[in-house]
């Protein structure tokens, strides 16, 4: 490499880190928690940055899925994504949150198989999916079957006894 190219790859450097350096990213998550409804449990991570240059667009990655984060007003963002209640694990998902040249160095590794860790995620942090409530074990119709077969049960031989 020559000079000329080591000082650009050095100011590109230095201007990309200095674009999110000074952000301070919140984020608020929620998660479906019945699964009565609906068939796959749904995850949001809302993004507020408090920053003088805001990034115009954010990306995320979640277990190796690459996501956009929606634009939810001035400085927030908002990822979601979805998976089938029967793939979905109890516990925390690590989300990492990437700006354009982070996301543009991210794909450019995993187009070319190579790993991840050199690119540093301009904020993560994690969504706790508790589970979700799948109904009650017993079905309340055939509990009441159960207790009206038991009733008529008593009843029955009570009268056999107070016949007899």
């Amino acid at each position: 490499m020559t000079p000329t190219h080591c000082i650009l790859i050095a100011l590109s450097l230095c201007a990309a880190a200095s674009s999110t350096a000074g952000c301070k990213y919140s984020v608020e998550s929620y998660t479906t928690t019945d699964a009565m409804i609906v068939t796959e449990a749904a995850f949001v991570a809302q993004v507020s940055a408090e920053c003088e240059d805001s990034p115009s667009n954010l990306y995320a990655e979640v277990e190796g899925r690459l996501l956009v984060a929606a634009n939810a007003g001035p400085n927030k963002y908002q990822v979601s994504w979805l998976d089938d209640f029967k793939k979905a694990r109890r516990g925390d998902y690590h989300v990492k949150f990437y700006d354009e040249a982070g996301y543009g160095q991210l794909r450019k590794l995993l187009r070319d198989g190579e790993s991840t860790s050199s690119v540093t995620p301009v904020h993560s942090a994690y969504v706790r999916y508790p589970g979700a409530y799948k109904g009650a074990w017993v079905n309340s119709e055939f509990l009441a079957a159960i207790v009206s077969m038991v009733v008529l049960y008593f009843a029955y031989t009570f009268k056999s006894k107070i016949v007899s």
